[in-house]
Formats: C-alpha cells, sequence, structure tokens
C-alpha cells in the first residue's frame, strides 16, 4: 500500500502545479501583475468605504441632505440610524384608516446597496399596515429601486392582504417608530 499512498502524492503534486506547467514566465508574471493589482484596488475601495461610513457616522444628516426630501408625494423626513447607514421617510398621501387598521407608505434608504429576494437596492418604498388595537403590521406591497430617491431600475413583491403574514411591534425599534406615527394619524410625538 505504501507504493499506492507514493503515487497518489505525486499524482496530487503534479495536478496542483500543472497551472505552473502550463503557464510560460510571461504568463504567470502577468497573472500575478493583474492578481495584485486587482488586490490593490479592493484595499482602495475597502479603505474609502471605511472613510464614507466615518464620515456619515460623524454626521448622519449630512448624508440625509443629500436625498431629495420628493416633497411633492408629501414625503417627510422621519429618521436617520445612529450610523448614518439608513434613512426614513413617511408621507400622508394615501393614508386609509378603517378601524383600528391604518395603511401607510414608508420609504427607506440606504446609504450602501442592500441585498434582497429582488437583487440589490438602494431605495424601497412599502405600503405598510398597521393594527394600532393589537400592536403588529405587514407589509402588502413593497417596491425595490436600485438608486437612492426612488430611481433605476424596480422590482416589486405584492402580498395578498388575505394571507400576509402580521409581525409584532418590538419596542424601542423603527418599526415601533412608524407605528406610533401611522396609529397617531400621520403626527409625530412632537405634534400630539
Amino acid at each position: 500500500m505504501g507504493k499506492y499512498t507514493a503515487l497518489l502524492a505525486i499524482a496530487i503534486g503534479l495536478f496542483l502545479s500543472f497551472d505552473s506547467f502550463a503557464q510560460t514566465p510571461e504568463q504567470q508574471q502577468l497573472w500575478e501583475a493583474q492578481h495584485a493589482q486587482a488586490l490593490a484596488e479592493e484595499k482602495t475601495k475597502a479603505e474609502h468605504l471605511a472613510r464614507e461610513r466615518e464620515a456619515r457616522k460623524a454626521d448622519p444628516m449630512a448624508w440625509v441632505r443629500t436625498l431629495s426630501p420628493m416633497t411633492a408625494g408629501g414625503w417627510e423626513f422621519r429618521a436617520v440610524a445612529n450610523d448614518g447607514s439608513w434613512a426614513i421617510y413617511s408621507t400622508n398621501h394615501q393614508m386609509k384608516r378603517s378601524g383600528k387598521l391604518v395603511s401607510v407608505w414608508l420609504r427607506q434608504e440606504y446609504a450602501e446597496p442592500q441585498s434582497g429576494s429582488e437583487g440589490k437596492f438602494l431605495s424601497v418604498v412599502q405600503k405598510v399596515q398597521y393594527d394600532c388595537g393589537k400592536e403588529r403590521a405587514r407589509t402588502l406591497l413593497a417596491v425595490y429601486y436600485a438608486e437612492n430617491n426612488i430611481q433605476g431600475s424596480e422590482q416589486s413583491e405584492e402580498a395578498d392582504a388575505k394571507s400576509a403574514p402580521w409581525t409584532a411591534i418590538v419596542p424601542g425599534t423603527r418599526d415601533e417608530f412608524n407605528f406610533m406615527w401611522a396609529c397617531g394619524g400621520g403626527k409625530s410625538a412632537a405634534q400630539n
């Protein structure tokens, strides 16, 4: 069995070094230069992203000011993450109330692309229904946009209102913040 083990080790060694034998020295040198260039570009991108994140964290509203308020749609700024990673807007346009149920439109903007079932996006608009009596919510429609300010290519997901799952409103979250606004008749806590 020692003979077969030795042959197997030689075969594996040859297989692993096959690329070295198949490339000319010039090809190997070119590959190494391209690899080094790709690593340098990746490092530069990572450093740039780290600087952007630090700037957003230092002043989250600086990033928010780059977004369009889109006042024609009635959009009002609601909140920004402490690290400037997202901002949320709401609108009273098309707000509907039926007993304890309230349907509203919310807009979320992201500083960096988000990955979802619909691909990458920077902006999402959601039609959310709140049950003000049972303190829960469900998303009826979500439209994902490739760019900020609900621009660029779009993809949507629509849920059947009869079967869309409800989620509990967790205290201290942005969901609770939006719930309080919607169930308060579209007024912020300062307006009540």
